[in-house]
């Protein structure tokens, strides 16, 4: 908690021994910087310590300013400026929790460097304007030359960056007077990106499922269930006790499907139900079981999340690596193509189309010679 002085200016206050800033962010430029759930900048910018002089605090201060001021952009209808209004929006809230959290990283596509008459700036700083389709390019090539360099394939990421920018700038078209534009600068051809046709083994399977085991309370029984039903890890995590037909005979699961794929249900295994009540246990155990909360829990007893899920299988990634096993790896999704690619249907993931069903079927085919 901020104890405010009145020597101090706005949002200025003593913490804990220290001098820190902590202004409340405007609703447009929430997407640049973190805020908590109040709209105060967070953490808050330390200014120094309750013994330094006022002098030292007061220049502490207004360097502060400055940098947030360059950060979050003063001028309108500059792409910073543009992004931060499309990213708190309705429609852009309405989009799924997961595409908002990966546009958090991709927004870094505004703090690419360029130089404009003369000057260095940052892509961000530029008016909508003055952006065209061949300087879109650029920094497209530009961005992925730097990300191969630092190790990564980066096809993916830089298209889903110039994807934002152009829902941004549709957005931007029907919502803001004088624009300026009427047509979106950064709808250009994407990268080709080469389709991962790993088929996980079910000795690879087995390996990574036993390591998880040694680790991890709900990992083991949270694979089978991932794998079993062919979903998405948010899939699994979304799953309600409310959503389970515990009938062993006739029962099953009810999967809310994500992206635009059908819901549907997955009839009991015994292997299935085996995961099920490894689940149900895990929820007896913290005192966590009810008609209608979540399937899976943390260690904690509360609803595992998705960036606690993600620091679970990092550690695993990591504990592989130690055993030189890190080839056998395999991802979320990798188990859902392998799902989907041992299933007696392919339609068991709920996509709508037959290229998203050719997309996870990974496993090679096998046939009878023609003769």
């Amino acid at each position: 908690m901020t104890k405010k002085n009145k020597k101090w200016p706005k949002y200025v206050g003593e913490a804990n021994g220290r001098i820190v800033w902590r202004p409340r962010i405007a609703a447009e430029d929430r997407s640049i910087v973190d805020v908590d759930n109040h709209g105060f900048l967070k953490p808050p910018i330390r200014l120094g310590s309750t013994k330094d002089s006022e002098e030292r605090i007061l220049s502490a201060y207004l360097s502060a300013k400055a940098s947030l001021t360059a950060r979050t952009g003063a001028d309108k209808n500059n792409l910073r400026w543009i992004v931060g209004l499309y990213m708190n929006s309705s429609q852009y809230r309405s989009l799924a929790s997961t595409t908002r959290h990966r546009n958090k990283s991709l927004v870094s596509v505004l703090e690419h460097p360029i130089v404009a008459n003369g000057k260095d700036i940052t892509f961000g700083d530029l008016s909508i304007t003055s952006v065209t389709k061949p300087m879109t390019r650029r920094l497209a090539d530009k961005r992925l030359e730097n990300m191969i360099k630092d190790g990564y394939k980066g096809t993916s990421t830089i298209n889903q960056e110039m994807s934002l920018l152009h829902s941004t700038t549709k957005w931007a078209i029907e919502h803001i007077d004088g624009l300026g534009v009427t047509d979106s600068p950064f709808r250009i051809k994407k990268f080709k990106v080469d389709e991962n046709e790993r088929y996980v083994t079910d000795e690879e399977y087995n390996t990574q499922h036993s390591i998880a085991a040694e680790q991890s309370e709900y990992l083991p029984f949270f694979f089978e269930l991932t794998y079993l039903i062919a979903s998405r890890g948010v899939e699994t995590l979304d799953l309600r006790t409310s959503h389970i037909d515990p009938d062993p005979i006739n029962g099953g699961i009810l999967v809310t499907r994500r992206k635009g794929s059908k819901n549907n249900f997955i009839e009991w295994s015994d292997r299935l139900y085996k995961a099920y009540q490894a689940a149900v246990s895990m929820l007896e155990k913290h005192n966590a079981n009810g008609k209608d909360v979540p399937l899976i829990i943390s260690s904690t007893g509360h609803k595992l999340s998705m960036s606690g899920l993600r620091t679970a299988l990092h550690r695993l990634k990591e504990t592989m690596e130690k055993k030189g096993l890190e080839n056998i790896f395999w991802t979320l999704h990798l188990l859902k193509s392998k799902g989907v690619s041992d299933a007696e249907s392919d339609h068991i993931a709920g996509h709508k189309t037959e290229s998203m069903r050719n997309k996870y079927k990974t496993k090679i085919e096998r046939f009878k010679a023609a003769k």
